[in-house]
């Protein structure tokens, strides 16, 4: 279908009366209402019937001075798309002489060579995954037939960015207002430290954790980052919204923030069970390590004393005082023996000492395994007037999670609040992944490729769910309706 550019000073009887296109003495005649993009359409069907392709004007001009119409007057050549074989029709004033050629500002902006799509093409790349300029090079030349270079492709994102993005983001807002999709007062919010061609960065986040929205998505320097900065973003991000819960890592910097902008904390849980478990998990490897060196000892050992048995087999008698290469033998087989009994004992211990972290690191994830806040209370309760039978890690983290197990149970009162806080975790590594977060060199490179990930966000994991829920809504409507 061919890509005709919104009519606004054409009125519809005008376009059904007048022809689009014509073909006339070896010459296809295109007005400037078609898009150069579909000039493939006539080479496909009319390729047999014309020379050369001649765009002239769909009204004919009228002179700038004179203000009277313009006579046709023969054409230059043209190169939209680096396409061959097209021109442009010129036009002259019969009175003042002065020139006019047809205008395909429509399409293409003035001083360039290519269509605004195909200058918008490696911006729509980037919004899917990031890509070389090598590679949107190729792509564009494999899916439009078109040779660009990469100065050329960079050129284009430097230029049309601004534009192509924010028209993104205002066609997203208007889908948000139509869908009446709101903040639900639930947030999740972290940071990501990033490397801006050397320089470190940290980029903030707030996101709703029942819509999906993006409250806010900001990137800093890292010496502007701190704690007075991260009360006043969080200020701002929420000014004017509802404020239920606020979900956060166990930053030591959060509870007086967040008590300050009168909203309730909530601790991500797997945050608090890993500053138990990294620190007691050191000590597991460790006596893991331990034990691995204890078997391995003991099965060498063990296989030193069936040799030396081997080497007394069928000698039931007391070996004599000239026989000293046996008595030898008999002495390092019983020094062996008593080292494997020394090293069974110890691995023992180990094995012991390593169910025992195991047990307490499990007991310590089944406070929050449970069903109901009483209970949860409960079994901390309970584990927390044992604290004597613990290690000193044990009982430094019971003590530090006594003075702040409020703030990790708030999930308990309402089913919408998650557990975690791996929803902005997956929002970072997904908008921007590991593998490309150190890459960029400039701010402005950063921060376009984070706007278009945002925008994609919103569609995927906002748009597209509710788009779904209401979908089953009706679905299940209609069974009830036939049921």
């Amino acid at each position: 279908m061919l890509s005709i550019k919104p009519f606004t000073s054409y009125n519809i009887v005008d376009i059904l009366n007048k022809p689009l296109y014509f073909i006339e003495s070896d010459q296809l005649n295109v007005c400037n209402l078609i898009s150069p993009d579909d000039l493939s359409f006539f080479q496909e069907y009319y390729n047999d019937y014309y020379t050369e392709i001649v765009y002239y004007e769909y009204e004919r001009p009228l002179c700038p001075k004179c203000n009277i119409s313009m006579n046709s007057n023969g054409s230059r050549p043209a190169k939209p798309n680096k396409w061959e074989g097209i021109r442009k029709k010129q036009y002259i004033c019969p009175e003042c002489g002065k020139t006019h050629f047809t205008s395909l500002e429509n399409f293409i902006k003035r001083y360039s060579n290519y269509t605004r799509p195909i200058c918008e093409k490696s911006l729509e790349y980037e919004s899917i995954t990031y890509l070389s300029y090598q590679k949107k090079v190729e792509i564009i030349k494999l899916e439009n037939g078109i040779q660009l270079n990469r100065q050329t492709v960079y050129y284009h994102e430097s230029t049309y960015d601004t534009s192509f993005i924010t028209q993104k983001e205002e066609n997203l807002q208007k889908l948000l207002e139509e869908t009446k999709i709101e903040p639900s007062g639930i947030y999740h919010y972290d940071e990501e430290f990033l490397h801006e061609n050397g320089i470190k960065t940290v980029r903030l986040a707030i996101i709703d954790a029942v819509t999906n929205l993006i409250i806010n998505d900001q990137v800093i320097y890292q010496e502007d980052f701190d704690q007075d900065f991260v009360e006043i973003f969080l200020k701002y991000s929420l000014e004017g919204l509802p404020k239920k819960v606020l979900i956060t890592d166990g930053h030591l910097m959060y509870p007086p923030i967040i008590e300050r902008i009168c909203i309730k904390h909530q601790l991500c849980i797997f945050h608090i069970i890993k500053y138990h478990n990294d620190k007691s998990y050191k000590k597991m490897n460790k006596i893991k390590r331990r034990i691995q060196t204890l078997e391995r000892k003991i099965e060498e050992n063990e296989e030193r004393i069936t040799k030396l048995k081997e080497y007394s087999k069928g000698m039931a008698y007391r070996p004599s005082k000239k026989d000293k290469t046996r008595i030898r033998k008999i002495k390092k087989r019983k020094k062996l023996m008593k080292d494997n009994t020394k090293y069974k004992n110890e691995l023992k211990q180990k094995r012991k000492e390593l169910n025992e972290q195991e047990r307490i690191n499990e007991r310590i994830a089944n406070i929050y395994d449970t069903d109901t806040q009483k209970a949860a209370i409960r079994r901390f309760r309970t584990i927390y007037h044992q604290l004597d039978q613990f290690d000193d890690n044990t009982q430094k983290y019971l003590k530090n999670l006594n003075k702040k197990f409020d703030k990790t149970i708030e999930y308990h009162k309402n089913p919408q609040i998650p557990r975690t806080n791996n929803k902005i975790e997956g929002y970072f590594k997904i908008t921007l992944p590991r593998h490309i977060k150190r890459i960029y060199r400039t701010r402005e490179g950063l921060i376009r490729w984070i706007r278009l990930q945002k925008i994609r966000w919103m569609e995927r994991n906002v748009l597209f769910n509710e788009q779904n829920n209401l979908q089953n809504h009706d679905n299940n409507q209609k069974i009830d309706a036939t049921s």
